[in-house]
């Protein structure tokens, strides 16, 4: 009797489908419970043998491959927020008085095409006994410029080995400056030739390395670094995640809906400790709820006119101008630096400038670095970046030859530096911005280093992500909760007023202080629900509550104080851990029909 109501509110609702209120529930997670796999972004074994990896994201990968010839294995890299180099290497004997010469193959995929300031090649270090640097040389051409979809060879050599020389290092290195890069950056064919010979292991990167990554891969989820499927463990199912602590930080994200502002979303995942793979002490795990714009990002443009040529003693103004790209609200000024081996001396900038629709007013602040104590961060209202130990950029004052007040902003260094600052614009407006830019000739800018100013774009309206351990929800596992049982950890979250972003379900441990990291954290049942979309509950994300949603919740109906199994969230309406007759009182009348 019940299902024939059920069948006659059905048919009524179809034909009132079109004028039906959308207010609430609806599932937007795939794959939360980690059963299906390998998916096509499955990981395979992410440490190459015979290599040391350094940066946070690199792998051996099987998207990309030069040699052998078919299928086969690359190193990858790409950039993130935290460093400023990634890669991959590996030391042979050598004596000095060698002859040397380092080369490798570089590849970037148009789908995930290098861009921004990232820049990739190779790198030699001659190493003494005791491991001590000698001499290094690089070349790093592989940039935003390169062709996509073909590779490139780089090569250093032939090079003399210094006296002293008891191995040569090969690096394969993508550097840039944080935040501007995207995309990501492939080696293969790696060679070091120590007199005629091809000394170096495993430099097609074909051989595993017998730590890190599994080849099994998590179906609509992507992963990187020390990550995999694991059967160790289940909450549901026979599967799980482990996420171990091998690198600064390891994990798994998918991809989720675009929400605007007001709309409520509610993570949820189960996560555990376990007893015989403890993680080490200053570890820590959990979920994470990130924001990505809607729309696409721009590229940023830069003019960078200040070279060798430019005359020592005579500030030269550099000046960019253009329109603001569509959807974009924010500007980030950068006064930029970028040395390399080949360049040496300093620059100075004064009197940045931006205007809007040729105002006459400059919406910098602290416009000729007066204000701030120095050192690093301590320019106020700017924000400084620099490869520390390699480039910097700092206050200086009372050289001399300030153009206005008595500081400067100074930048030196074989990497990129500055600092930038951000301002509010409007899509189709005018935007010119320029600084002042010096170099003195007790320091002459001298080789390929350029200096000049640039313009990266961001879309507002982007929240600030709910990092893991946020102390406002309950998304966090440590190495001392109890083991061998399963947390649940939440986020809920209401977007603000104006944002409009896509979110991002991560599940995330950063392996701490620690040089000797140990264990990992398991994660299962992940579900995510937009709680005040559609009115009833749209467990299969498609945009309707129609009888497969019915059949859903069938399967997860409990009855008043039943424990909610996982793929159940969208159905408790009250959030009482139960799917009961409020709940079906609830979803009966949200039932829409399928809906074109």
């Amino acid at each position: 009797m019940r299902y024939n109501r059920i069948a006659f509110v059905f048919a009524a609702v179809v034909l009132l489908a079109g004028t039906s209120a959308l207010m609430a529930r609806q599932g937007v997670l795939s794959n939360g419970s980690m059963e299906f796999g390998p998916g096509p972004g499955g990981l395979d074994p992410m440490v190459a043998a015979d290599w040391t990896e350094f940066g946070e994201n690199v792998e051996r990968s099987g998207e990309a491959n030069l040699v052998p010839s078919g299928a086969g294995h690359a190193l990858k890299a790409f950039g993130d927020p935290a460093t400023t180099n990634a890669g991959a290497y590996q030391d042979v004997p050598a004596g000095g008085g060698d002859q040397v010469t380092v080369s490798a193959s570089l590849f970037t995929l148009a789908s995930d095409k290098l861009d921004g300031s990232g820049h990739a090649g190779v790198r030699v270090e001659f190493l003494g006994q005791f491991g001590n640097l000698l001499s290094w040389d690089e070349t790093t051409p592989f940039d935003s410029t390169a062709t996509a979809d073909t590779w490139t060879p780089v090569s250093l050599g032939p090079l003399t080995a210094p006296a002293g020389t008891y191995n040569v290092r090969l690096y394969c290195i993508l550097k840039w400056s944080p935040p501007n890069i995207t995309g990501s950056v492939y080696w293969d064919n790696a060679q070091v030739v120590v007199e005629g010979d091809d000394d170096v292991l495993n430099g097609d990167f074909e051989t595993a390395g017998t730590s890190g990554q599994t080849p099994y891969g998590i179906d609509d989820w992507n992963g990187f670094n020390d990550q995999e499927q694991s059967e160790n463990v289940a909450d549901h199912g026979t599967k799980s995640l482990r996420v171990g602590t091998l690198e600064p930080y390891s994990g798994l994200y998918q991809m989720m809906t675009d929400l605007v502002d007001g709309e409520r979303i509610l993570l949820v995942a189960r996560g555990l400790v376990s007893s015989t793979d403890v993680p080490n002490a200053e570890s820590r795990g959990g979920i994470k709820l990130e924001f990505h714009p809607t729309a696409t990002v721009p590229p940023p443009e830069q003019n960078l006119a200040f070279s060798e040529s430019s005359p020592a003693d005579t500030w030269q103004q550099v000046t960019l101008s253009t329109t603001v790209p569509p959807d974009v609200t924010i500007a980030r000024v950068v006064l930029l630096w970028g040395g390399n081996a080949q360049s040496s001396g300093s620059v100075r900038f004064d009197l940045a400038s931006a205007e809007i629709n040729t105002s006459g007013v400059n919406e910098l602040l602290n416009d000729s670095f007066e204000d701030g104590d120095g050192g690093l961060q301590g320019l106020d209202y700017w924000t400084e970046f620099l490869d520390e130990g390699v480039s910097y950029a700092e206050k200086s004052c009372n050289e001399g030859f300030e153009l206005d007040g008595d500081c400067t902003m100074q930048a030196t260094g074989e990497n990129f530096a500055g600092l930038y600052q951000e301002i509010s614009v409007t899509s189709g407006d005018r935007l010119d911005i320029a600084a002042w830019v010096y170099t003195p000739t007790a320091d002459k800018l001298t080789g390929s280093a350029l200096a000049g100013v640039k313009i990266e774009w961001s879309i507002g309206g982007v929240p600030a992500h709910v990092d893991f351990c946020d102390p406002t929800q309950s998304n966090c596992l440590l190495p001392t909760d109890p083991q061998d049982v399963w947390h649940e950890m939440t986020i809920d979250y209401t977007m603000p007023a104006g944002a409009a972003a896509q979110a991002q379900f991560t599940n995330l441990t950063e392996k701490g202080t620690t040089s000797s990291p140990t264990g990992g954290y398991y994660f299962d049942s992940c579900e995510a629900v937009v709680v005040n979309r559609f009115n009833g509950a749209d467990a299969d994300a498609d945009f309707d509550a129609d009888l497969f949603d019915f059949a859903g919740f069938q399967a997860c109906f409990t009855g008043a104080g039943g424990s909610r199994a996982w793929g159940c969230l969208v159905f408790d309406s009250d959030d009482d851990n139960d799917v009961d007759l409020t709940d079906y009182t609830y979803f009966e009348q949200g039932l829409t029909g399928p809906v074109e």
